[in-house]
């Protein structure tokens, strides 16, 4: 007969399993919400959208591997990167950045995360927030002229060692923590028109400035 510890860990492992399934479920719906709106609103082309690109990630000896949802070239420059969770986008922001910062030399300039519900786009050279909601991700024409006013600066050696262990430790805690279900999706955002034919019942906040860490 299983003890009371026994029977208290099956619970917590049920528990954990659901959670992690359920947060992937958002993930995966995010990620068909990102296709759609990148093609049909946003203007790229099937040939300016990579799905599931795994990049090296080399710290010293070590050879470990990170991965983005989208990356978003413009007349063959590698111009944005997206991500899709389920939990708090806030949380993510620091992640996505590294990313973008180490996928490519010099890095992208457009770095977002997103859930099925809202986007935090961000500005790579700075780290900052600079729009949030789907409306705020930038559509083709836009991209091109942010790519012809200059590209990102190269990083150096030591930046790069920094981006990659901030990197591979938001890396190890997605796969340790669940994000969905209960653990909730924190939702902040200015509703667009563009927003409105995507879904319904959203919040709203204003865009607030994160620091970089």
């Amino acid at each position: 007969m299983e003890d009371e510890f026994g029977v208290r860990e099956k619970k917590v492992l049920s528990i954990l399993e659901r959670e992690l399934e359920d947060g992937e479920s958002l993930a995966t719906e995010a990620r068909k919400m990102l296709s759609y709106l990148l093609m049909e609103k946003k203007g790229y082309l099937p040939d300016d959208i990579e799905k599931k690109v795994v990049f090296e990630v080399k710290v010293g000896r070590e050879l470990a591997y990170s991965s983005v949802d989208f990356l978003v070239s413009v007349k063959g420059k590698k111009a944005m990167v997206i991500k899709c969770v389920a939990g708090s986008l806030s949380s993510r922001e620091r992640q996505v950045v590294a990313a973008a910062r180490l996928i490519e030399a010099p890095p992208v300039l457009v770095a977002v995360v997103a859930d099925p519900m809202s986007a935090a786009v961000l500005d790579v050279r700075t780290g900052k927030l600079a729009g949030e909601g789907f409306g705020a991700i930038p559509i083709k024409d836009q991209m091109i002229r942010m790519l012809s006013e200059g590209a990102s600066q190269l990083l150096s050696p030591e930046r790069l060692e920094k981006e990659k262990r901030i990197l591979l430790a938001f890396d190890a805690i997605s796969c340790c923590v669940p994000q969905g279900a209960n653990g909730g999706v924190d939702i902040g955002e200015t509703i667009t028109g563009e927003e409105q034919n995507l879904r319904t019942n959203s919040k709203s906040s204003q865009i607030s400035d994160r620091q970089q860490l």
